[in-house]
């Protein structure tokens, strides 16, 4: 027989029993459905996951000030000072080194925000120019810190996109220029920032629900030591830096100027008051336990793949038994045994593939589902669908091989005797 005789006649035998087909492709189609929903679910974390952690730039070392939980300093009476953290001198040591650019601080004021008597989740920090771009983050409305800002130590202040929602009411659409009270302070809103990635540094809640001021009115309006009050003994906090965003020359040296930061820092605390990450080894390390994950939930959902190849065997197997008068008939009339072992296999080959195009959308709607009702992202790759396609083929041709051979291999003189 011609090929394209054989796919008429494999589709037409298909299409005679319509609910017994969609029946027997049901296991692929669920099969498929996982896997797509799964991977894609996986595939949006991942993303995520990675963006975060590409937003802290992969050319920058970030070095941060620990709370130390025992005081360290002098304790008079009903006071004690806590003296942690990282240094001037720290800050210095570090920019002398080789591949060292420029150097970003932030200063936490551990000032209390408040809208009206009710206390803000808001953190105000003291920075540098190169915040901004060092973290990725980009003006929604307004500008950024200028240099007459910093050089003249102006009242003024950028503030995070959540900050704006927090303090302010839903129907002030225009806050540039208003001005936010804090303890010892008042500054001007001139800008508002925003962090799409939701990058997350040590001691900052979020950027997006921090305000920001000039470094130099920082020191001019604020104390290194801060008070914490709500305790029997009254704490001073003596904290000259919290963070350090370094940005170094050449990345392929990164990890070990990341070890030469640790040296000094090592040597010049007595005690582990700082942490330091590489943003670009984070990236690394993320990125290949994520494709450990993938694997892994790929791995299980491909198992109902397999269940679902077994189940179209069983019936397909039955279908043999059952058109043995067929199968009978066309031997007779000439068939060769390729001509049937085709013919089964195509209809095997049918039932998967269709079974696998219908899971494809079964798998992006019930990823999208997800995405909905959780919030968390899913991402559909190109690669998923055309590997579940062919993944589907393959299961036909597999599964269906064993009852195509037995039904070519039929005796047709038994096969027409039979009821």
């Amino acid at each position: 027989m011609l090929i394209r005789d054989l796919y008429s006649l494999s589709l037409h035998n298909l299409l005679l029993h319509k609910i017994r087909s969609l029946l027997t492709s049901l296991g692929i189609i669920f099969g498929v459905g996982s896997v797509i929903a799964m991977l894609a679910i996986s595939g949006g974390a991942k993303k995520t996951a990675l963006s975060q952690i590409a937003a802290m730039g992969i050319d920058n070392i970030i070095v941060y000030t620990k709370v130390l939980k025992k005081p360290i300093g002098s304790k008079d009476g009903a006071s004690r000072t806590l003296q942690y953290g990282l240094t001037h001198l720290d800050l210095a040591n570090i920019r002398k080194m080789d591949n060292i650019g420029h150097i970003t601080t932030a200063r936490n004021a551990r000032v209390r925000i408040t809208k009206g008597i009710t206390p803000m989740d808001i953190q105000l920090f003291w920075v540098t120019p190169h915040l901004m771009t060092d973290l990725n983050c980009k003006i929604v409305k307004g500008r950024w810190l200028s240099p007459p800002d910093f050089k003249n130590a102006q009242p003024v202040c950028v503030i995070g996109k959540n900050v704006k929602r927090k303090l302010f009411n839903l129907g002030e659409k225009n806050i540039i220029g208003k001005s936010i009270l804090v303890t010892r302070g008042a500054f001007k809103i001139v800008g508002i920032m925003e962090n799409n990635a939701g990058t997350k540094l040590e001691g900052v809640n979020n950027l997006n629900d921090s305000i920001y001021i000039p470094s130099t009115t920082g020191k001019a309006t604020f104390s290194e030591t801060t008070t914490e009050t709500g305790s029997r003994m009254l704490k001073f906090h003596h904290v000259e830096n919290d963070i350090l965003i370094i940005k170094v020359k050449d990345t392929s040296v990164i990890d070990h100027t990341a070890k030469r930061i640790r040296s000094l820092l090592k040597k010049s605390h007595r005690e582990k008051d700082w942490g330091i990450s590489v943003p670009l080894t984070l990236l690394k390390q993320k990125e290949a336990t994520q494709n450990i994950f993938t694997i892994v939930m790929g791995s299980i959902a491909a198992i109902s793949l397999i269940v679902g190849g077994i189940g179209i065997m069983n019936i397909m197997l039955a279908n043999v038994y059952e058109r043995r008068k067929e199968i009978g008939t066309r031997r007779a009339m000439g068939a060769k045994k390729r001509d049937i072992l085709f013919q089964f296999l195509i209809e095997t080959v049918f039932l998967t593939i269709m079974g696998g195009i219908i899971g494809i959308g079964l798998g992006v709607g019930l990823a999208m589902v997800v995405t909905h009702f959780s919030g968390m992202p899913s991402d559909v790759s190109m690669w998923s669908i055309i590997g579940s396609i062919s993944i589907s083929g393959v299961v036909g041709i597999v599964f269906g091989t064993y009852p195509a051979w037995q039904a070519a291999n039929q005796n047709p003189i038994q096969a027409l005797k039979a009821e």
